[in-house]
């Protein structure tokens, strides 16, 4: 009993005193568990690392905690390697060199002195992944796999398969030191896709990390027979006709687009039936680039095959010209027929100044007149309103313009021809002699 009281006593004494201090209970700092690296390339990696592990050595997450990690070259010392605070438990790191060895540290934000560095963790990064895919003498059963190197390596693995097969489970195919492999297993009329990586050491076992590069595809492709023989037969200021030999397809797409950036998919896509396509509507002085696939199925196809680029002539038409209208029955609009002169062609502007020199066929008519027309790149004309043609018809000047004789079409017939299709109205009464008819002005150089 003595005893419960002085303890009672001592209790109350220390409650009341001011400078009896409980210590303070000061917490560990978060541990690392383990560490490791990940979908390492030639430059990057992710850096992972776990607060903690269960039984079945997964990492489990933690919360509330910031990590510093720290990276650098074999042996490098952690505190003056690069370092990355960040509230997650993985990293990704880029810029690396490639077939590298590097290790990183890592560690929780905790100023105690408990606090040490986790690591370190060694990694090694791969060679460079091969470039440029492609594919060549396709058959219906069989194509030659191609790439180039992304690197200094000296060998290659394939894995190919239908579109869509899993590429975990594909067979793998070394290719030594070639960078194409032929396959002749491949059923008619289907898709296929391949990747290719490269084997980063002159001799591998497959499993030291580092020792293959990532794998570069999918690159798709069909054993869909391809057109052959892609030619460019006639070209004109407006128009390109290509053919090929069908090799025994019937049905293709052809894209074509100005050179400039040009992807087949993106282009200008026509289906034919025919082994020859004649584009119109395109531009004088302008390059083009055209392609061609064959169509087995939908959807399958054949790679788009490309003719090269193709520049259309210049609208080179300065010079005297005969002029006749063809289709008008009643009097001509300016004489016929008549001789004019082409004074300015411009392909950046595509206009056409012409000056008609004869002193033309109507009472009251002055014996010259100058009018601008544009070709525009499909095929039709257009003018500035109210160009003021000199021609005079009862006190009214006939305008090119707001539907009063309008150029609506033209057609370069050959190096010395235009076609230029009208619609006559002048717009006045008095101007009896000029019905409302279709007429196409035929200009021939002389």
């Amino acid at each position: 009993m003595r005893k419960v009281v002085l303890l009672l006593l001592i209790g109350f004494v220390f409650s009341c005193s001011d400078d009896v201090q409980i210590p303070e209970i000061i917490q560990p700092c978060q541990t690392v568990a383990a560490s490791f690296a990940s979908d390492i390339t030639d430059n990057s990696a992710r850096l992972n690392w776990c607060g903690s592990v269960n039984e079945a050595g997964e990492c489990l997450p933690v919360t509330g905690v910031t990590w510093t990690a720290s990276w650098g070259t074999l042996g490098f010392d952690p505190d003056a390697g690069t370092i990355i605070d960040t509230p997650t438990t993985s990293i990704n790191i880029t810029g690396l060199s490639p077939q590298t060895s590097y290790e990183f540290y890592v560690k929780s934000d905790c100023d105690l002195t408990n606090n040490e560095w986790f690591g370190p963790v060694e990694f090694r990064t791969s060679c460079p992944a091969p470039t440029s895919l492609g594919v060549a003498n396709v058959t219906q059963t069989g194509a030659t796999l191609t790439w180039m190197p992304g690197g200094n390596e000296i060998a290659w693995e394939i894995k190919y398969g239908l579109v869509g097969f899993n590429l975990e489970e594909a067979d793998l195919f070394a290719t030594g030191n070639s960078t194409q492999h032929i396959v002749n297993d491949l059923q008619p009329n289907s898709e296929y896709e391949f990747y290719v990586r490269a084997n980063c050491n002159a001799v591998t076992d497959g499993d030291q990390i580092g020792s293959s590069s990532a794998f570069s595809g999918p690159f798709r492709f069909a054993t869909c027979l391809p057109p052959i023989n892609l030619a460019y037969d006639t070209t004109t200021q407006n128009s390109v006709t290509v053919d090929w030999d069908s090799n025994a397809q019937t049905t293709w797409e052809v894209s074509y687009g100005e050179a400039a950036g040009f992807i087949p998919d993106n282009g200008t896509i026509t289906t034919v039936n025919n082994s020859n396509f004649t584009a119109n509507g395109l531009c004088p002085n302008t390059t083009y680039t055209f392609a061609v696939r064959t169509v087995c199925s939908s959807p399958t196809q054949s790679q788009w095959f490309n003719f090269g680029n193709v520049t259309t002539p210049q609208l080179g038409y300065t010079g005297m010209y005969t002029y006749q209208e063809i289709g008008n029955t009643d009097e001509p609009i300016f004489g016929d027929p008549a001789t004019v002169e082409i004074v300015n062609v411009s392909d950046t502007e595509r206009s056409i100044t012409v000056k008609y020199l004869a002193n033309l066929d109507m009472t009251g008519t002055q014996p010259t007149m100058t009018f601008n027309f544009t070709l525009n790149c499909d095929g039709t004309v257009t003018v500035t309103n109210d160009q003021d043609t000199n021609f005079n018809c009862g006190g009214a000047n006939v305008l090119l313009g707001q539907g009063t004789a309008t150029p609506t079409a033209y057609n370069m017939v050959d190096d010395t021809t235009i076609d230029i299709r009208f619609v006559e109205d002048t717009g006045s009464a008095m101007c009896t002699n000029v019905p409302l008819t279709e007429v196409v002005i035929r200009l021939t150089k002389l």
